[in-house]
């Protein structure tokens, strides 16, 4: 049985046109929602169904019982834009063949090759602003919007806009919103004579006829100087529907230029503006998305490289998007009467729209602070363990938004750019927040002002000037190769592919292919459909849209899930699977289709099936990699084939060496920590344990037993050996290629003293596949067998410097050295000071290493970090950063609990933490909980950390420690380890366990095995249960009441 959906009260002739505000109809329909419920109808004039939260709306998005409905103001826009891709009834041909030819120009790699024109337009806006001066105050919709027009005009159509070397707008600016506001009106307009309207009417044509004009005198221009860049509105012009012979006609063309102005601009600057409100109301959020920039990128240009590396600028996107989606609706219709919500009737044909302000505050998915901006819940797993279809600002399904790769990597960039530059305060600190109406939502009256964050900037500020071309492409394709093919194994590389994406990797597959010994043929997966052959294994590269195949992959994956397909028995295959978690609920789904219906027929999986996340990966490199070290190694065993004369070859990167100029590399500046103090807590002459004290940044917070991450420079002495073996003068700039694959900085001079320093890992163990390139680059036959030798051995635990100095006559050169370099990485060390003795101040306890070389180098192996943090002195700066530990590696919240820990060395750290936040609360009148603390040192004159201290708060009754010498046992009881003390107090353990303790374990692997071994043991003769009982239980203690922190 079917309710009736409920309504408020409508009057004769108007409907509910009272109810709406039209200055701000998005908060009345809220209102109405608060009061009517998740379902609810109003006449303005025409009937119109919303639905408000996700229980009712989430029925919606399915495509086979709802499809998009073009109506209200939307069908008013078709006046301007016609069949375009965005107002385009359900099924209109020129939709279907525009999405089609379309898609591509918006795939991965067309988006990344617009990121210099892009960027281009956004150090236009940084320059303004930067001129203006600390006073001016900027009008930001007007300002984003300048930037979001020019920059979809110049990298979509190759036209400058120029807007912001004009003081007012474009002029298809204000016929754009003449005409979205017209049709807005005139969605609501009651059924008066025309001439009533007549004047609006005029206006609304001549609005309509300037942005048309406009579209067709970029056409004609580009059509008499036509050009070879691949950006849309050649796609528009050339693109041929491979599977019709059709091209767009130019009407067409014309409509969806205009819809692209307007859809490529409108939102997208709305989307900043909203951003740049909601971060100067949440200081928090604010200063996270900054420190998570400048840890990137630092003062370095922002790079195409960048735009995955952001996941808290994607986060504060997405939230922004939830509060204030700048689409505020759409509208479905049924395809045939539905029964939603279990009891609502949705007739054939009938409306209903869905309000993405209640819909995206549906406390059932985003929790009771749905009216917070909090951008974690939209952080990476949070975003994507979200329920199926619960975030749509883009739309739905295969009428979603084409332009989200565009309008994604510009608000990245745009937000990465400014906020790297500026730092900004509202102009008026008590605004708060109006929405401003259209057919889209922006701030009203939202004003800010920007400060340079560095007070030289416009000193340097000419080298925004251009930006530098990146030039995307996919690495590892190569020219024609020299090979006989009549001679090779065949392959056969098929592609489901809209964007371009999989056929590019199915053909920098088939480039490389006959250096592997195969000959590779390239097609559609709906071209490969009964193509298999038993000898000829097929190698799949697809995705999915929205669940479904692509276009030209429909009726493979039909065929192959089909019963009448016997002749891919046997084959062997392989499936590359490309998607993007933010689809969560389909991600990967045609790749898992098309790989478990081949196994399912009987066809032979040569690997298993990769995943490749293009929101996080290097989609060239994970496949290089997936080629290099599954793919070609299984084909070769199945075929018999050998493997290439220069397999295992050291790639170099294409690099130039300017020995004459010289300049400084400035490096990040992120969350810039300064020393306070620094100590040796050991004896002379003993290996060296060390105390660092580290003021944070203002606003930072930390809990005892958080952990402080440290981004370490190299030792002068390290970078000194490496420009020596080169014959590098100290100055010297390298200068990166474009087309290169790496995380340094490209297309600009760099000091190659300061990219060894910092940018590098000099002292990371040489791989294998490297040493056997050195080992082949080495002339002398002796030498190259001895390496050879070593590495059969499996036993070279050196650098690739050390290697590289042990046979001097290896012939690798810097690029090839640098190439083989990992990236320099932050190493993590627990915090050993509570933030109740000082919250701006935490410590470190570190070991300093510094031993000999295991490999037989003749310089000492050092520890990168520790050495690092050695040298520095009181008042030094370093880069830091915050890491929040486990949730149960803190105290307990219950200070009158019992805890007990266990260490060696400097995994005393977090204990030290502990037992001195619970001695200040104890000395400001709180009662605590006991507490033991066993801990493992070599002898009591040698590293007795801390001594004092610990003495003091025994004494005040804050904790018992219980100490093992290794090298004294005859002052810990003859206990030598920590665990030997552990068991030696076995009594005092299994008292406090009695009453609930909570235990904590930190120091490296062989300390955490002998710790879980004895409390295995105090279990078995406690209980009487045998080892494997004992062991289970000691297991099942983890994650409730035994939390450890093992390091190696």
């Amino acid at each position: 049985m079917t309710h009736p959906i409920p309504s408020p009260r409508a009057y004769p002739f108007i409907g509910n046109l009272l109810d709406i505000d039209a200055s701000n109809p998005t908060a009345s329909l809220a209102h109405l929602a608060d009061v009517y419920g998740p379902i609810f109808k109003i006449r303005v004039p025409k009937e119109r169904l919303w639905a408000t939260n996700y229980a009712v709306a989430s029925e919606l998005f399915d495509e086979k019982r709802f499809q998009k409905a073009v109506t209200g103001p939307l069908e008013q826009v078709r006046n301007l834009t016609g069949d375009g891709l965005f107002t385009a009834y359900q099924g209109e041909p020129a939709w279907q063949l525009a999405h089609r030819l379309l898609m591509p120009a918006f795939g991965p790699l067309p988006i990344k090759s617009m990121f210099p024109e892009m960027q281009d337009i956004v150090n236009q806006m940084v320059l303004k602003w930067a001129r203006f001066g600390l006073d001016r105050e900027i009008d930001v919709a007007d300002d984003f919007t300048r930037l979001t027009l020019d920059s979809i005009a110049i990298c979509a159509m190759g036209d400058r806009f120029n807007s912001f070397y004009h003081e007012g707008q474009h002029p298809f600016v204000d016929a754009m919103v003449g005409t979205l506001s017209g049709s807005f009106a005139r969605s609501r307009r009651l059924p008066l004579p025309s001439s009533f309207y007549a004047k609006e009417d005029q206006a609304y044509a001549k609005d309509i006829a300037t942005c048309e004009n406009l579209a067709k005198e970029l056409l004609t221009n580009r059509r008499a100087n036509p050009t070879d860049k691949k950006d849309l509105l050649n796609a528009m012009i050339n693109a041929e529907d491979p599977k019709t012979g059709e091209r767009l006609s130019d009407p067409v063309i014309i409509r969806n230029m205009v819809t692209f102005l307007i859809a490529g601009h409108e939102t997208t600057s709305g989307l900043l503006s909203f951003l740049f409100y909601l971060l100067l109301e949440t200081p928090p959020a604010y200063r996270k998305l900054q420190e998570e920039i400048d840890t990137v990128v630092g003062k370095r240009t922002v790079t195409v490289d960048d735009m995955g590396k952001l996941p808290y600028v994607e986060a504060c996107l997405r939230e922004t998007l939830r509060l204030y989606s700048t689409a505020p609706a759409f509208t479905l219709t049924a395809k045939g009467d539905q029964i939603i919500d279990e009891k609502y009737l949705i007739k054939d044909g009938q409306h209903i729209s869905v309000l993405l302000s209640k819909f995206h505050r549906d406390p059932e998915v985003y929790g009771p602070d749905v009216e917070a901006f909090r951008p974690e819940r939209m952080y990476k797993d949070a975003f994507t363990n979200l329920p199926p279809n619960a975030w749509k600002p883009f739309g739905n399904g295969s009428r979603a938004c084409i332009g989200r790769p565009f309008a994604w990597q510009e608000a990245i960039l745009a937000v990465a750019v400014l906020v790297q530059t500026f730092q900004f305060t509202k102009a008026d600190p008590n605004y708060k927040l109006e929405i401003q109406t259209a057919l889209t939502i922006k701030p009203k009256g939202f004003f800010m002002k920007a400060k340079p964050r560095n007070a030289d900037f416009l000193d340097t500020a000419a080298q925004l000037g251009e930006a530098p071309k990146a030039k995307v492409q996919a690495p590892g394709v190569r020219g024609k190769s020299d090979v006989d093919k009549s001679k090779l194994q065949p392959l056969e590389i098929l592609y489901g592919s809209n964007t371009g994406t999989c056929e590019a990797l199915a053909q920098a597959l088939a480039s490389a292919s006959p250096d592997h010994g195969f000959n590779a043929t390239v097609r559609s997966l709906d071209e490969g459909v009964s193509s298999a052959k038993k000898n000829h294994p097929v190698v799949i590269f697809t995705a999915s849209y929205e669940g479904q195949p692509p276009d030209n992959a429909g009726h493979f994956v039909e065929w192959v899930t089909s019963s009448s397909n016997a002749g891919i028995k046997d084959v062997p295959y392989a499936v590359f699977g490309v998607g993007n978690r933010e689809w969560a609920a389909t991600y990967q789904r045609i790749p898992k289709v098309v790989d478990e219906a081949l196994a399912k027929i009987g066809a032979k999986r040569l690997v298993d099936r990769e995943e490749c996340d293009v929101a996080a990966d290097k989609v060239f490199e994970k496949c290089d990699d997936w080629q290099e070290f599954k793919l070609w190694p299984a084909l070769r065993k199945q075929f018999n084939v050998d493997a290439p004369r220069d397999a295992g070859g050291l790639k170099g990167l294409d690099l130039s060496l300017d020995t004459q100029m010289r300049s400084t590399i400035l490096r990040q500046d992120t969350l810039i920590g300064e020393v306070t103090e620094t100590k040796l807590l050991t004896s002379p002459g003993a290996p060296r344990k060390r105390h660092i004290g580290i003021r944070l940044p203002s606003g930072t917070q930390y809990r005892a037993g958080d952990y402080l991450a440290v981004l370490p420079v190299n030792p002068p002495a390290l970078v000194k050996r490496v420009l020596n073996r080169f014959q590098l003068p100290w100055d010297a700039m390298i200068t990166i290629a474009e087309s290169n694959t790496t995380s340094l900085p490209k297309g600009m001079p760099i000091s190659a003293h300061d990219t060894l320093a910092s940018l590098v890992e000099i002292e990371s163990p040489v791989s294998s596949r490297v040493a056997a390139s050195v080992s082949k680059s080495i002339p002398d036959e002796k030498a190259a067998s001895e390496l050879e030798e070593k590495l059969q051995k499996g036993n070279l635990t050196m650098s690739l410097l050390d290697l590289l100095e042990q046979y001097p006559e290896a012939q690798i050169s810097f690029a090839q050295f640098l190439a083989s370099l990992p990236p320099m990485r932050i190493r993590q060390y627990s915090i050993s000071s509570s933030p109740l003795a000082d919250p701006s101040v935490a410590t470190l306890t570190y070991s300093v290493i510094d031993a000999p070389n295991r490999s037989g180098g003749k310089q000492n192996f050092v520890g990168i970090c520790t050495t690092y943090m050695e040298r520095l002195s009181v008042g030094d700066r370093m880069h830091i950063s915050l890491k929040p530990s486990r949730t149960g590696f803190h105290l307990p919240a219950d200070d009158h609990s019992a805890i007990i820990m266990a260490c060696a060395g400097t995994g005393l750290a977090p204990f030290r933490a502990f037992v001195a936040e619970r001695a200040i609360k104890k000395a400001h009148g709180g009662e605590v909980g006991p507490a033991l603390l066993f801990y493992g040192l070599n002898r009591p004159e040698e590293d007795d950390m801390y001594r004092d201290e610990f003495d003091a708060w025994e004494k005040e009754g804050v904790v018992s420690v219980r100490r093992a010498y290794t090298f004294k046992p005859e002052e810990s009881h003859g206990t030598k380890f920590v665990q030997e003390r552990l068991w030696h107090d076995r009594e005092d353990v299994v008292d406090l366990f009695r009453q609930d303790a909570k235990l904590y374990l930190c120091g490296a692997g062989v300390v955490g095995q002998g710790v879980e071994g004895v409390m295995t043991r105090i279990r078995s003769e406690m209980t009487g249960e045998n080892e494997e009982t004992a062991k289970q239980w000691v297991q099942d203690l983890k994650g409730d009441r035994f939390w450890s922190d093992v390091f190696s």
